[in-house]
């Protein structure tokens, strides 16, 4: 890790460094992906009329170090929008160096000023590492995810 953190929103040359740590994620939540897919979401991304949004850390030597893509969830027993943060991912060598940090607390900051209530995400029940950060400073629900595939 060098240099200063930057959060920003993705811009389009930043795709080749953008895909590198998005399919470093997907391979560890066990969801590879392919370019196709990638470019679809980095065209969401890009758009910023989809739901889907996506801001990025960036160190001053230009190196994207980390992610977070999220977007906007209509909240129906309180009649109210929160934010969804779908994929948060941290480069290997940056983690432990608060920009997972530094990433959420944009997140957190471009809630409020959207009038968003809260940020709600999952993790993967044996990810013990992120489970640590997180108790840090966000607060555990007792929900459980359920899935159902439709195709």
């Amino acid at each position: 890790m060098t240099g200063e953190l930057r959060i920003r929103a993705p811009r389009e040359g930043d795709y080749e460094r953008w895909f590198t740590l998005y399919e470093q994620y997907a391979r560890d939540v066990q969801s590879p992906i392919d370019r196709d897919i990638a470019r679809n979401v980095w065209r969401w991304i890009l758009d910023r009329t989809h739901p889907v949004e996506a801001i990025v850390a960036e160190r001053n030597d230009d190196q994207l170090v980390g992610f977070a893509h999220f977007r906007r969830f209509p909240r129906t027993l309180d009649a109210n929008e929160a934010c969804y943060l779908d994929d948060l991912f941290v480069h290997e060598g940056d983690r432990g160096t608060g920009t997972a940090r530094a990433l959420i607390d944009e997140i957190v900051r471009i809630s409020g000023t959207r009038g968003w209530t809260h940020v709600r995400w999952v993790t993967g029940a044996g990810n013990h590492r992120a489970q640590r950060f997180y108790n840090k400073f966000a607060e555990k629900t007792d929900l459980i995810t359920y899935r159902v595939d439709v195709r």
